[in-house]
């Protein structure tokens, strides 16, 4: 199974064998949400927060 290095803690996170650039994935170490941004080798950076979610209508 393809892992890449959390950017947070080091450990090893892994990804599925089908997973593409911009795939979100979790570390299990540091519970960082991170994005796939490279395949081979695989490279994960922090994802960013989706402004939306904090939204609310007034």
């Amino acid at each position: 199974m393809p892992r890449g290095p959390c950017p947070e803690c080091d450990a090893e996170v892994q990804v599925d064998e089908d997973t593409d650039k911009g795939d979100i994935v979790e570390c299990h170490e540091c519970g960082a949400v991170l994005e796939v941004v490279g395949l081979d080798p695989i490279e994960l950076d922090l994802a960013m927060e989706d402004e939306e979610e904090d939204w609310t209508e007034s």
